[in-house]
């Protein structure tokens, strides 16, 4: 049990480490956005890099802040009935959930885009944009690495809710 709670705590931390460093980026990007943005229209310049560059970021900040919004509370779902709903209701619509949804398409997402990251790993892929960035497959991991975070963090709150209704 207490190997169990550590590794939780350990997936706690990493989300929690990641979901930072997502809102640390968004910093970056509104830098680079701004630059861009000054760049082309007071002095007619414009690179194709900075705009890939920025895209990735964005990517990256959605795609490390979906299992830190998840382990928040903060993702989209339908409160018409969950809002004025007991306490023992939402458990198990969250456990619902996790079965039915969370957890399936977390386990889909890090298979299927492990082969997609792979794949471009191996090409050595590039952006398709003459004066594009090099190494797309870094923003593919990136994917794959959403997947097994989500994934981490589906299985982290659908024990921890079994383990709390065992303890009660």
């Amino acid at each position: 049990m207490r190997m169990l709670k550590l590794l939780f705590y350990f997936i706690n931390q990493l989300i929690v480490y990641f979901g930072k460093l997502s809102m640390f980026l968004y910093l970056i990007l509104i830098c680079l956005i701004s630059t861009s943005v000054i760049l082309r229209y007071f002095f007619s310049i414009g690179f194709t890099w900075l705009q890939d560059l920025y895209i990735w970021i964005h990517a990256t900040v959605i795609l490390l802040g979906i299992s830190y919004t998840f382990k928040n509370n903060g993702h989209v779902r339908i409160d018409l009935f969950y809002k004025s709903a007991t306490q023992k209701f939402r458990n198990m619509v969250n456990i619902f959930g996790a079965l039915l949804f969370t957890i399936p398409l977390s386990y889909f997402i890090f298979t299927k885009g492990y082969a997609y990251f792979l794949r471009s790993f191996l090409l050595n892929e590039s952006s398709k944009e003459t004066g594009g960035l090099p190494s797309i497959y870094i923003l593919k991991f990136m994917i794959f690495f959403m997947g097994i975070l989500l994934f981490l963090e589906g299985i982290r709150q659908l024990s921890s809710r079994f383990l709390n209704r065992k303890n009660n």
